[in-house]
């Protein structure tokens, strides 16, 4: 079971915590939906070709995230969660909004596009192959009022205890979160291992 916010006393221990995210400063609104949020992540991919006979993939065009301060309020109390923006994981559900590669997107997208000076419009020439530069704009947040787990390692402030920097922010449950994990760190290996059996098996045929 993940401590509760009593049991967070150690500075420098790595804790899971569970609890309602509520604002502790001034609230973000989140570039695609325009939703109000303590914290966010977003991700635009663009449909393109690569190399020959391969199937189309998402290209990654730009992406990034931005945090506010916020608590996380538990049956035992209250604890301060300050993100790092450069050292923040969400693993929240999507928001994805997908735009054809001949269509306009939605207003407020479009004036997201238009002030990122490295995102470009789709090339004409890639506009003229079917199935080829549609847009997803991804988009994950942290919802005032929702319940989350938050995994990291505590600091002291002004002789307080809080969650601060390198933090993983979720709304799965801990055991799926801890499935999830788990995954992601075992995937590669079992991919790799795939890779060197293939091989083997054509150096013995």
């Amino acid at each position: 079971m993940p401590p509760s916010e009593t049991q967070v006393t150690n500075t420098g221990s790595f804790v899971v915590c569970c609890g309602i995210a509520n604002e502790s400063a001034e609230a973000l609104t989140t570039p695609f939906t325009g939703s109000r949020c303590l914290g966010f992540e977003f991700e635009i991919t663009e449909r393109q070709p690569f190399g020959i006979g391969i199937p189309w993939f998402q290209a990654y065009l730009d992406g990034g995230v931005a945090t506010r301060p916020f608590t996380l309020n538990g049956p035992a109390g209250t604890l301060d969660v300050v993100p790092s923006a450069k050292r923040f994981a969400l693993d929240t559900e999507s928001t994805v909004i997908t735009v054809g590669g001949s269509e306009t997107p939605p207003e407020r997208i479009q004036r997201f596009v238009d002030v990122r000076d490295e995102l470009e419009p789709v090339a004409r020439w890639v506009r003229i192959i079917p199935g080829l530069g549609t847009r997803r704009y991804v988009e994950r947040r942290i919802a005032p009022g929702e319940e989350y787990l938050i995994a990291g390692h505590t600091e002291r402030q002004q002789n307080e205890i809080l969650l601060e920097g390198d933090l993983v922010i979720t709304d799965r449950s801990p055991r799926r979160f801890a499935f999830a994990r788990l995954w992601r760190a075992v995937f590669p290996t079992v991919v790799a291992l795939a890779f060197v059996a293939v091989g083997v098996g054509g150096i013995a045929l």
